[in-house]
């Protein structure tokens, strides 16, 4: 019966001893989760906002703990544009006369863009972790179509202009090595920093088209196309704060 006492008291021991240590552990393990968002303006408005990708760009920003000390590194984001701009006023046409002319236009664009990298955590103290890594980020830039409507009222009728550009899009991607830390908190909420050295490159363009349709207040109306090609490159080789100082949550 002592035997059985002393093998219990033991068993109760570690048990509790193992569940200490568990709650007393303040960075994520094997299989946790991370979400990431940047601060700035701490000197005077705190600003808190997504997180930037080693090309600049904002994304959404998560970490999968694969084991206690390497972490998968994802980030996604889209982008849809949609401006649209009206003007009216009087302007003086080519007869002379003046008329009120109204313009309105519309451009839309659509992008996306992800990430994927892999960190290893350095960090052998409680509330201090610090890392290394390296991430590939991988963006494609939509068509932009633009459409323009012109029309003019004056004493003899009313005159329209409709034209509508077609502009083909682009692809890039950033290769970045990164190092940062993240300070804990409390149990599984850190604030931390980190920076960034990456090349990136991105070519813009390609096909374009124009289309245009002229309606005047007496004759035959006109239609014209153009169709041709432009397109630029841009690579970059240099330091990045591609996260930022970041407040992250685990789980």
């Amino acid at each position: 019966m002592k035997k059985i006492a002393i093998a219990f008291s033991l068993i109760l021991t570690t048990a509790f001893t193992v569940n200490a240590q568990e709650e007393d552990r303040l960075k994520p393990v094997d299989g946790d989760w991370g979400f990431s968002l940047n601060i700035s303006g701490i000197i005077n408005n705190i600003v808190v906002e997504n997180n930037k990708d080693s090309m600049n760009h904002y994304n959404l920003f998560a970490r999968h703990y694969l084991k206690d000390d390497l972490a998968l590194r994802l980030g996604f984001g889209t982008t849809y544009l949609n401006n649209n701009t009206f003007n009216e006023d009087s302007v003086t046409i080519a007869s002379g006369n003046r008329a009120l002319q109204t313009v309105d236009s519309t451009t839309s664009r659509f992008d996306f863009k992800v990430s994927v990298g892999i960190e290893k955590h350095l960090g052998t103290t409680r509330r201090l972790d610090p890392y290394v890594g390296a991430d590939l980020s991988i963006i494609r830039l939509g068509a932009t179509k633009t459409d323009v409507d012109i029309e003019q009222i004056d004493v003899t009728g009313t005159a329209n202009e409709s034209t509508s550009i077609q502009n083909d899009g682009g692809a890039g991607f950033g290769l970045g090595a990164i190092a940062g830390f993240n300070y804990f908190l409390s149990k599984n909420l850190s604030i931390g920093a980190e920076f960034g050295y990456a090349y990136s490159y991105i070519k813009t363009g390609g096909d374009y088209s124009i289309s245009k349709q002229i309606q005047p207040v007496s004759g035959t109306d006109t239609n014209t196309s153009e169709f041709g090609k432009a397109s630029q490159t841009s690579t970059s080789i240099g330091a990045t704060a591609t996260g930022g100082i970041m407040l992250s949550f685990f789980f």
